[in-house]
């Protein structure tokens, strides 16, 4: 699991989410509202949502997505996993639902981590070769 939480508001613009993420070193960034966090959005959202147009419009067309609001692009159906989950289950979740985090909720019902793919990379690896896994 990772932490410290990065989050990000509903109201930020796209450009912003990603700078979050270039900044922190991540590739998802859970949305809070008021205290709560109430989605998920990932680089790969963003990148969605920017296209793979190659036309002489296509950096004025990314430009202006760029500046469209995080709530968007966002993931409002997220699948949780509680803190106490064995690690089968998280990579079981993670492959069934398509998806490569999941917000981990504690006892309280509040997100307390995030669990990614590589995440649980790293936890094998350190479990096969222990030197490895830094």
């Amino acid at each position: 699991m990772s932490r410290p939480l990065i989050t990000i508001p509903p109201e930020a613009e796209l450009w912003e989410a990603r700078a979050t993420m270039v900044a922190h070193h991540v590739h998802h960034l859970l949305v809070e509202d008021r205290g709560r966090v109430v989605a998920i959005v990932s680089d790969r959202d963003i990148a969605h949502r920017l296209g793979h147009a190659t036309d002489h419009d296509a950096s004025r067309r990314e430009e202006e997505a760029l500046h469209r609001r995080v709530l968007q692009v966002a993931a409002f159906r997220m699948f949780t996993i509680a803190v106490d989950a064995p690690i089968e289950t998280a990579a079981a979740m993670l492959i069934e639902h398509e998806v490569s985090a999941l917000p981990v909720v504690g006892d309280s019902g509040d997100v307390v981590g995030i669990v990614t793919s590589v995440d649980l990379l790293r936890g094998l690896l350190a479990c096969v070769l222990p030197a490895r896994a830094a």
